[in-house]
């Protein structure tokens, strides 16, 4: 039986319960869902027409439904849990919103935020105004020439107005302008409307607290510089909105009595304004007496939540399609992603009409997580027993899969080295004497590789067969061309005698280089390591080389110390004469090769760089091949691809490496040879 049709079998053995209990549990989960969200509308609707019985309670005025809008100046008033402290910092009131851009026509920047408990209104103003104009102290009204706030209040007693300024940043009072008995205005202050003044380096910070006995529906606020220009906001003759939207008071006590532990209830206004929030998302099992659910159940049971909108989380409104189907006069429910961990919730919200009107509606926020809890409780014992049963039979895969996966890593690791650096050939494979399919690939794996052998064994003695079987000829050729020129010839014939002498001098050459790699092979293996200079070493044969190669530029970087090495210095100087013959034949005539040698940690780092042709990508792990050969053009000179050989060879004698690569300049190529330190 093949290995493919045993691990299809016992794959197969393992799916049939595991699909059968997600597919019942998808079906249950379907219908449970759509109960939860029929029991939250219900919940929903009974709520709105409790609320509607009794609209004194829901709405600061019940007969009076205003439309919202923030142009018009309106303002939103979050509750604040703690009464602040007057500093000219927000971080006390605990509200995550930004403060609200008041409108100007001058480009003046100015941004207010309202808040309230139980006895008080706070306003903070933020104001981007770096020259600070201070109030005189002359005790006139001069209001044209200091930095102020003007505040109007449409109070119970009719329309107050009001204006903060100081000398100095810190703790002030409103002030107001009053006629006396003769008709002068002089200012006064306000002890119960207080503020503090915060310079910042953009500009100043004013936090505000207000009884709101003081305050009304409706309030005007306006920044104003000293210049009497630049100004932000508005005042009560320009704007007709300034409305204050409040939360009702005492909403959330009431709510809290309709909710129950793992929901929460918020009722908005016509305008989605919240009114009042009671209750909690999240239910808390130990409380109920519920266990919690298995985390690895949502492994097997995710829902699909791609076509799932996101619940957008804002202070002072809720948002959503739910929402807006509630405004409209529609209850809805919709199944929503929260948070950053984007945790199921459901919410559900129903219309609250008094009198035939649409005054707001109320929105029912409820985790997935009782619906969860159902859910696994009813699937708890047959998720029991099908993982029991998955689970043995997984078990029984993997250890055949991991039997599998040894011997084919066996093969894997015995194909990885079959071949070594030396191109010695490993004839036996393991795995070979199996009668599967691992057998018969192992079996194909050592035919391979004698063939391969056999290729290689003819290759590596075809040079001496042709150097022996060539020599012979070569000196009969030879010596009957000597014969010939002492024959008194015509000088024609003597061209001709040149020619093919100088063809038998090629051949020669040619029969050299086909030994050269068998000849360093054995030399190698014959040569004494013996300590010597490598610096010194560098410096004879650099100095041989400008001789040798007057055409060419050397340069020469060493260590200023000696260089101490352990090897053959006759292999270390035929190891360089390849490198510069390769950096001769490629670098043009106004190059630099240049030869260096450093100290890298626990290696000599010996670089020969030539200006010159890159070379190409495909290339680069082959040059070290023997008989391999890349050149563009040609000479006179035969080239069998052994030099670069050879000295991958000799690096490898003295525990070393060879590579080479392009210049970082892309001016010519780098070839480093690394060698051990003693």
């Amino acid at each position: 039986m093949s290995i493919r049709l045993q691990l299809l079998i016992v794959a197969l053995s393992t799916l049939v319960l595991p699909w059968a209990g997600c597919q019942y549990a998808r079906e249950l989960e379907a219908a449970l869902r759509t109960s939860q969200e029929q029991t939250l509308l219900a919940s929903a609707g009974t709520i709105a027409n409790a609320l509607s019985a009794q609209p004194q309670r829901v709405f600061r005025d019940p007969k009076d439904a205003q439309k919202f809008s923030a142009d018009a100046g309106d303002l939103y008033v979050y509750p604040l849990i703690t009464q602040p402290l007057l500093d000219g910092y927000r971080e006390d009131w605990d509200i995550p919103a930004e403060p609200t851009r008041l409108p100007s026509t001058t480009g003046y920047r100015a941004r207010l935020q309202a808040g309230s408990t139980e006895r008080y209104l706070y306003l903070y103003l933020e104001v981007d105004d770096t020259h600070f104009d201070p109030q005189p102290n002359t005790g006139k009204p001069e209001q044209d020439r200091f930095d102020r706030v003007n505040l109007t209040l449409q109070g119970p007693d009719g329309r107050a107005a009001y204006f903060f300024g100081t000398a100095a940043p810190g703790l002030i009072a409103a002030q107001s302008l009053i006629k006396d008995e003769e008709g002068v205005s002089k200012v006064v202050t306000e002890p119960r409307i207080q503020a503090f003044w915060l310079q910042t380096a953009a500009g100043y910070h004013l936090e505000a607290r207000l009884p709101l006995s003081f305050v009304g529906r409706q309030f005007w606020i306006e920044a104003m510089d000293g210049r009497g220009n630049a100004r932000a906001g508005a005042a009560p003759d320009k704007v007709q909105g300034g409305r204050l939207f409040f939360p009702t008071a005492g909403l959330d006590a009431l709510l809290e009595s309709y909710v129950r532990n793992g929901t929460r209830a918020t009722v908005i206004d016509a305008n989605a304004l919240k009114l009042g929030t009671a209750g909690n998302i999240g239910a808390d099992s130990s409380s109920t007496g519920e266990q919690p659910e298995p985390v690895w159940y949502r492994f097997f049971l995710s829902t699909d939540t791609s076509r799932m909108s996101t619940l957008a989380s804002s202070p002072d409104r809720l948002s959503g399609d739910s929402v807006s189907a509630a405004l409209e006069g529609h209850s809805h429910a919709q199944w929503m992603l929260a948070g950053r961990r984007r945790d199921l919730l459901l919410l559900a919200a129903s219309p609250i009409m008094i009198d035939g009107q649409l005054r707001g509606a109320v929105v029912l926020e409820q985790a997935a997580d009782e619906l969860l809890a159902m859910r696994d409780r009813a699937l708890s014992r047959l998720f029991n027993l099908t993982l029991l049963a998955t689970a043995c039979a997984v078990s029984i895969m993997l250890a055949f899969a991991t039997w599998i996966s040894v011997r084919i890593g066996r093969l894997r690791d015995a194909a990885d080295s079959a071949v070594s650096s030396d191109g010695k050939i490993q004839l036996q494979m393991p795995e070979s004497h199996s009668a599967d399919e691992i057998g018969a690939l192992s079996r194909g794996f050592e035919r391979l590789l004698a063939r391969l052998n056999e290729h290689a064994q003819y290759l590596r003695t075809l040079g001496g067969k042709l150097s022996h079987e060539l020599r012979t000829p070569l000196t009969i050729v030879r010596s009957s061309l000597d014969n010939l020129e002492s024959e008194g010839l015509r000088e024609d014939q003597l061209r001709y005698i040149g020619r093919a002498r100088e063809g038998t001098q090629r051949l020669q050459s040619i029969l050299s280089a086909l030994g050269a790699a068998a000849r360093v092979e054995e030399s190698i293996k014959q040569s004494e390591r013996v300590n010597f200079d490598l610096r010194d070493l560098l410096i004879s044969a650099v100095s041989a080389y400008r001789d040798g190669f007057p055409s060419s530029r050397f340069v020469l970087e060493l260590p200023e110390n000696a260089c101490f090495a352990q090897g053959a210095p006759d292999l270390m100087v035929q190891l360089l004469d390849k490198l510069i013959e390769n950096a001769v034949d490629f670098c043009p005539a106004d190059g630099t090769i240049m030869v260096r040698l450093e100290r890298a940690a626990a290696d000599y780092v010996l670089q020969v760089t030539n200006d010159g042709p890159l070379i190409p990508e495909t290339l680069m792990g082959r040059l070290f091949e023997s008989l391999f050969e890349q050149r563009q053009g040609g000479d006179d000179k035969p080239h069998f691809g052994l030099g670069l050989y050879i000295v991958r060879l000799v690096a490898e004698f003295h525990g070393g490496t060879a590579r080479a690569a392009n210049r970082d300049d892309s001016r010519g190529v780098v070839f480093t040879i690394k060698l051990p330190l003693i």
